[in-house]
């Protein structure tokens, strides 16, 4: 044989061998649902250190409850017994007790713990207990009142009610995302603040928003937020604001990232939280390679349901 036919026999090999593997990640990615033309051309697909990951164990959460009440010694209307200022304070979670097949998770312990409490280091009922010792009332001139057992009946100018929530929203075999709800009721108003963990469950790392998106495309990303806005303005007849920053909070879902606006920021407070959805394909240039290649090696989607948040 000669050495020209030996070469176009290799070379004709590796085309086979090309062939085959996109065939592979093919039919793996329509299996799942997912489009296998996520990024333009020429972006890499993978690096040596993100291998494919076929198998994986399911993780498991323990749902665990923390509560305070307290009542103020005397009513704010002499004789009125529905004008005693009233505080509670909950704190409900599903928390992960393993992670695929890992059963210790310090570094995601540690980022729910900062993300509810503002502080890490210190086991989940330390850090609810503390936070429960704190009550608030629907009005500052109350300093002297006790702690109760039960429940107090809630009338809704007196009561002040504040829930921490931490739970898991959506799993995938790479991905893991957390939710820490926020939520508050005093008097007539209601407050709700989310943020969002996000899990690498092979690597066992969590995905900061600097792993997510490139910090020099911030400028592009809020480009693209604004672009979204007009186009739901024009096509649902809405009426929000530009936005003046890429939002603090955003989670990412199977088909984008959601990026979370607070009550009132583009949008009257009365109409809440305003979510603004981007597709992948769309932010591809504002990612990071980390990240893209975690996406391109995923499968296996699977949405939780919400913790109950009803007192």
């Amino acid at each position: 044989m000669s050495k020209r036919n030996l070469v176009i026999i290799i070379a004709l090999l590796v085309i086979v061998d090309i062939a085959a593997a996109l065939w592979y990640f093919s039919l793996r990615i329509e299996a799942s649902g997912e489009s296998h033309e996520l990024w333009p051309l020429g972006d890499t697909v993978s690096t040596m250190a993100d291998t494919l990951i076929t198998v994986t164990e399911p993780d498991s959460f323990q749902v665990q409850e923390f509560h305070a009440y307290y009542v103020s010694r005397s009513p704010a209307i002499k004789g009125d017994l529905d004008s005693y200022y009233v505080s509670v304070r909950r704190v409900k979670v599903r928390w992960p007790l393993s992670v695929n097949g890992l059963d210790s998770v310090p570094a995601l312990d540690n980022a729910l713990l900062m993300a509810a409490f503002g502080k890490s280091g210190t086991p989940l009922s330390l850090a609810a207990t503390h936070w429960l010792r704190q009550p608030k009332f629907t009005v500052e001139s109350v300093t002297d009142y006790r702690e109760i057992e039960r429940m107090p009946k809630l009338v809704p100018r007196y009561a002040h009610c504040e829930q921490m929530l931490v739970y898991p929203i959506l799993t995938s075999l790479r991905l893991l995302v957390m939710q820490v709800d926020h939520r508050t009721h005093y008097g007539e108003t209601s407050n709700l603040h989310s943020r969002y963990v996000h899990y690498d469950r092979v690597k066992h790392t969590v995905l900061d928003r600097k792993h997510i998106i490139n910090a020099a495309e911030e400028p592009l990303v809020l480009t693209l937020i604004n672009t979204k806005i007009e186009r739901l303005n024009h096509e649902k007849k809405l009426q929000l604001e530009r936005a003046g920053k890429v939002a603090n909070d955003f989670r990412a879902t199977r088909a984008g990232i959601v990026f979370e606006y607070p009550a009132g920021e583009i949008a009257p407070a009365s109409e809440g939280v305003i979510e603004v959805l981007l597709d992948y394909p769309l932010l591809g240039p504002a990612l990071t390679q980390e990240f893209k290649n975690l996406l391109n090696l995923n499968d296996g989607y699977w949405k939780y349901k919400p913790i109950d948040h009803n007192l």
